[in-house]
């Protein structure tokens, strides 16, 4: 009964994760062209989904490994595989996403000019790409539990 709740925690941290991102995720590919008080504002949501994004993939890491441990999968290569691609793809994202929490610090106090430089150096295309690939990834490691 507790790896059902596991389960069912775990599944929920990732809809929740995803969602949250989602906003961030979307909002990085609107913010091209000049500065406006639109950037400014996606800027501060894209800041706001961390308050749920953040504490959910952290709840999926825990109830991974927790579910890992409850379901004697221990032993098993796929679950650690899967901790590690997602940790990999979290620090690829972190820099990746470096220029847009610069973009954000500078939009608090910066010219539209600092912000239009930092948000220049965005790559919201490759960080897609990185997670999309990542997400099928550990969706397949999960479903199939090939090893």
């Amino acid at each position: 009964m507790l790896y059902s709740w596991l389960l069912f925690g775990h599944v929920l941290s990732v809809g929740a994760f995803l969602f949250a991102h989602g906003v961030s995720g979307g909002a990085s590919f609107m913010l091209r062209g000049p500065v406006t008080g639109t950037t400014r504002t996606l800027l501060r949501y894209s800041q706001m989904a961390g308050v749920v994004g953040n504490p959910a993939i952290l709840l999926v890491i825990i109830t991974g490994v927790w579910m890992t441990i409850a379901g004697h999968l221990a032993s098993r290569v796929w679950p650690w595989l899967a901790l590690g691609i997602l940790i990999a793809t979290f620090a690829a994202m972190v820099l990746i996403a470096r220029p847009y929490y610069m973009a954000r610090d500078a939009a608090k106090a910066g010219s539209d000019e600092d912000v239009t430089a930092k948000l220049a150096r965005t790559m919201p295309e490759l960080a897609a790409a990185i997670g999309v690939v990542a997400l099928v990834i550990l969706f397949a490691l999960m479903v199939f539990k090939p090893f």
